[in-house]
């Protein structure tokens, strides 16, 4: 097993937007070592100007600092894909339209998958109802 090698250099980010659930506000952040050390904002940040060995100029850029997302969810895109996307359903009556020819299409089936609906935008505002989503797949 290799020994990592940190950088023991202090470097001071300024100017961007930083987000972080620390400041949710933060313009500016130190590393240390390698390591988020603080988070800012700009103002504050000129307290660490003078013992930083670098200073960047993030020109407006976002950093997310800690923030690292490298996998994916594959059963569930699979699933999404083979499953009865409603995010364009303008109603609640045809989004249920749209599960009664799904579910017919899929007699077999003994799950259906909808996903992407959002019921806030639909007249009344409610989601189906247990009852209605029998109704619409046969049970």
């Amino acid at each position: 097993m290799s020994e990592r090698t940190v950088p023991s250099r202090t470097v001071l980010l300024r100017r961007g937007e930083v987000h972080s659930p620390a400041d949710p506000f933060a313009t500016a952040m130190v590393v240390e070592r390698g390591q988020v050390a603080w988070v800012g904002s700009e103002g504050a940040a000129d307290a660490f100007a003078d013992g930083v060995d670098e200073v960047i100029d993030l020109d407006g850029a976002l950093v997310t600092p800690a923030f690292t997302d490298a996998h994916v969810h594959t059963t569930a895109t699979g699933l999404a894909l083979t499953g009865l996307d409603l995010s364009d359903a303008p109603t609640l009556e045809a989004a249920l339209a749209r599960v009664r020819d799904f579910a017919a299409a899929r007699p077999h089936d003994r799950v259906l998958l909808g996903h992407g609906w959002d019921a806030a935008r639909w007249p009344g505002g409610r989601p189906p109802a247990r009852a209605e989503l029998d109704a619409a797949t046969g049970g």
